[in-house]
């Protein structure tokens, strides 16, 4: 398994101290469940709270990464552009040969990449944990009252992100919805803006 069973973090994210000493084909729980999922096995509560901080600082180390690999990429882009002005032929050979940018890009994309897994994941944890009824969380706790949701609803980006998701998928485009996300499931599911967006308009008429 190329990822932990219980918080589905892949192997490579998680420190090594965490890791399992063995890790066969068997799919075992030993040897399929990282150090830190292990003492929540079975706390529902618990697992879910712990699942969503371990993602958060994955999120947040990722996106710190990414912010320096683009500033850096933009640095060498700058840094080609001024010297090609300066001296052409001696700087296209120098990077033609080197290929730094390619890898500088390449770079980029690989920490976007994983930026995206975690807000994916997050965004699996709030389907678990969003209002269903009358101001109660899915899990049956009150909304204001539900840990999970008061920790993941601290982020906007996630629901900046997931708004644009749904509308990448209504365009067609290639979008990073879990398949159980209510828009994937139903064509007529609506983002909550979109209500206030239309209560906003029936009250204008």
């Amino acid at each position: 398994m190329s990822n932990c069973a219980c918080c589905h973090r892949p192997w490579g994210e998680i420190p090594t101290y965490s890791r399992p000493l063995q890790r066969g084909s068997s799919g075992t729980a030993n040897n399929s469940v990282c150090q830190e999922c292990k003492p929540h096995a079975g706390f529902q509560m618990q697992m879910n709270t712990e699942h969503v901080k371990a993602w958060e600082a994955l999120a947040e180390r990722r996106s710190a990464e990414h912010a320096a690999q683009v500033s850096q990429l933009r640095a060498e882009i700058a840094q080609v552009r001024q010297e090609l002005v300066n001296r052409p032929e001696k700087v296209v050979e120098k990077y033609i040969d080197a290929g730094v940018l390619e890898t500088a890009q390449d770079e980029a994309q690989r920490a976007f990449r994983s930026r995206e897994g975690a807000w994916q994941a997050l965004t699996e944890v709030r389907l678990l944990h969003r209002e269903v009824d009358d101001g109660k969380c899915r899990c049956g706790l009150r909304m204001d009252r539900c840990p999970v949701a008061q920790i993941v609803e601290r982020y906007p980006g996630l629901q900046r992100w997931e708004e644009e998701q749904v509308k990448r998928l209504r365009r067609g485009e290639p979008h990073a919805l879990p398949d159980a996300h209510p828009a994937v499931l139903d064509p007529r599911w609506r983002l909550p803006s979109e209500y206030d967006d239309d209560v906003a308009a029936g009250s204008e008429e």
